[in-house]
């Protein structure tokens, strides 16, 4: 049973969903191809669908993990779903936590983004038509991408490209953080929560590099209009991470999923970025799955699949 909240922008699609089953997982047809320099996971893997007409529409998978973890290659279930559409599939890495703290994440993915459009002849990629999808920690760098277009801080100059834009036109994001100063402040029992955000042990304090002793978000919130340092430049750190502050009336179509039982991140995260980007004046369908965890059913996959797909490709 799903909950679908209705805001006064929100579409909602209906159509025609081709599902594959039974196959063996794909692969990409080209692997570990670098977008930067900068560390070894400034790579991508693309998805070239068949018979397709060109260019392709692209979607952009950025896989989650707390920011800590997590491959590219999760994007291979996806790509399963899309290519017999006609899109062109790229699942993106990028620098984790323990790499680099924020925001070199959202700097490796609108490189990524860049790169695709610098090199958009080469591989026949639509540069007019590039979505992004993820989920957990994806799905909150895939919000970063939909809400902080031009946005400097969060923009980099990562991989070079720099003539080219980062924007993408269409989102997709599953149980992604959006506030993250008030994760911890937004767990209700039930669910409960799996561990403290506040805790300088958490992945979000972990993001932002405030994860010795005595530290953590929870601290940094109880800090946020203290002056002295290290407070401001970590509280500017968290403005620039929180995509449901960046909500603006030039953001694409989002389409927003969240279990109503994830102990993970809880769901008033992703309620606050329908209502700032309803706010906004921006399309959103945001679905709240009842007793779904930190994951989503198949059901919920095909409705992304027709959301891009209403997106991206010519009506029947």
């Amino acid at each position: 049973m799903r909950d679908r909240v209705r805001f006064p922008t929100t579409v909602f699609i209906i159509g025609a969903v081709v599902v594959t089953g039974g196959c063996t997982r794909m692969t990409p047809g080209l692997t570990d191809i670098p977008y930067a320099s900068l560390h070894e996971r400034n790579k991508l893997d693309i998805y070239l669908p068949e018979n397709a007409a060109r260019p392709y529409p692209v979607v952009v998978w950025i896989h989650g993990g707390g920011w800590e973890s997590g491959d590219k290659n999760t994007a291979a279930p996806f790509a399963e779903l899309l290519l017999p559409h006609g899109f062109a599939v790229v699942g993106v890495g990028y620098r984790l936590s323990g790499d680099a703290i924020f925001p070199a994440q959202i700097h490796d993915c609108k490189a990524a983004i860049r790169w695709i459009r610098a090199n958009a002849a080469t591989y026949n990629f639509d540069p007019n038509r590039i979505g992004a999808w993820g989920a957990s920690a994806g799905g909150h760098l895939a919000s970063l991408l939909g809400t902080t277009g031009g946005l400097v801080g969060n923009e980099g100059m990562v991989g070079g490209n720099l003539s080219f834009s980062s924007r993408v036109q269409a989102v997709a994001d599953y149980f992604g953080p959006t506030d993250l100063l008030n994760a911890q402040l937004d767990v209700t029992d039930p669910p409960g929560n799996m561990f403290d955000h506040d805790a300088p042990g958490s992945p979000e304090s972990h993001l932002i590099g405030f994860d010795g002793e005595g530290e953590g978000i929870g601290v940094l919130r109880e800090n946020q209009d203290n002056p002295a340092g290290p407070y401001p430049e970590l509280m500017a750190l968290i403005f620039l991470a929180s995509p449901q502050l960046h909500a603006t009336s030039d953001d694409p179509p989002f389409f927003i999923a969240h279990g109503t039982a994830d102990i993970v991140v809880p769901i008033a995260q992703s309620t606050k970025l329908a209502i700032a980007l309803t706010a906004a004046g921006v399309m959103n369908t945001y679905i709240m799955v009842e007793g779904a965890g930190h994951e989503m059913p198949p059901d919920i996959d095909a409705q992304v699949v027709e959301f891009f797909r209403a997106r991206f490709l010519p009506v029947p």
